[in-house]
């Protein structure tokens, strides 16, 4: 019995397999924390619950299979598009819980790609969980978005947030995104990479920000600029490249310290007020922005 474990995920939404995982963890751990990933990124058909939603729906469904929820700690964390700041994140909620130099163990199964950080804590135990095949979360919300019935291993808690969850304006939104994502990804061949081009100028307590009118990320804050036609490519600026970074498909972001062109629109908005709302930025602009400010103020510091 290991003392404390960490379980990360984005649980959008929770189902069986999750459920599973965490009753495990708790079979071989004093004390979880579960750590709801993606915790600073807007409502997107690839994210539609907030790290309180996804807590709520967690919660729920343990209580209908008896588990010690006394023994669950759930914490927001946020995306940061960068392994090392992120990995350090884990690290600081888990010293947080549990205590600094108390043995904690990871949990988790490699499937893909999104499942590699589990190599990325050199010292903690693993604690591998079963996997429940044929059962995954991007299925859950394809159903969920296009009306279809939902899939078994929905927990009923879950199945009810849900309900409720459909009554609401952003539901309707997301459907509309879910239409437009699919659509955009249809007319691009397979393995398209896009190149985008972006601006960020903060001046007098003031950033320069456009409103999104595309489906996708409707009403969202984005830095000005656009994403290129397939096949043109930018050069310059600060380049983020993050493979999950964007909705559609592979994007580079090229994004330039200086004046927004008169092409692209855009209004102030004062910067006290765009750094404490990072779930009102689509993707992850607000992630480049925080990056390129810390740069900036570390770069004009005394040596």
């Amino acid at each position: 019995m290991t003392a404390g474990a960490v379980y990360v995920g984005r649980f959008q939404p929770p189902h069986a397999a999750h459920l599973a995982s965490i009753r495990h963890a708790l079979a071989h751990a004093d004390h979880l924390l579960v750590l709801l990933g993606s915790a600073n990124l807007a409502r997107s058909v690839k994210n539609p619950f907030s790290a309180a939603e996804r807590a709520r729906m967690l919660r729920g469904a343990l209580r209908e299979v008896g588990a010690d929820l006394r023994r669950v700690t759930f914490r927001p964390l946020p995306d940061r598009f960068d392994a090392d700041l992120w990995a350090a994140d884990v690290r600081r909620e888990a010293a947080a819980v549990f205590g600094e130099g108390t043995p904690v163990s990871l949990v988790g199964f490699e499937k893909d790609a999104s499942t590699a950080y589990l190599r990325w804590f050199p010292g903690w135990g693993r604690l591998p969980v079963p996997e429940v095949p044929g059962l995954n979360a991007t299925d859950l919300r394809a159903a969920y978005f296009t009306g279809r019935p939902l899939p078994d291993g929905v927990p009923e808690a879950v199945r009810v947030f849900l309900a409720q969850f459909a009554e609401k304006p952003a539901y309707n939104r997301l459907c509309m995104e879910w239409e437009a994502v699919e659509a955009a990804r249809a007319a691009l061949p397979p393995g398209a990479h896009l190149h985008e081009k972006r601006w960020l100028h903060v001046e007098e307590g003031k950033v320069w920000l456009h409103t999104r009118r595309d489906p996708i990320g409707l009403g969202l804050w984005e830095l000005p600029g656009r994403v290129l036609p397939l096949g043109e490519i930018a050069a310059g600026g600060h380049e983020f490249a993050h493979p999950a970074r964007a909705l559609v498909a592979p994007t580079t972001a090229h994004v330039y310290r200086e004046a927004v062109p008169a092409a692209f629109p855009a209004r102030p908005v004062p910067l006290a007020l765009a750094l404490r709302a990072p779930r009102r930025f689509h993707e992850d602009h607000h992630a480049i922005f925080m990056r390129l400010l810390a740069g900036a103020a570390a770069s004009s510091s005394p040596g």
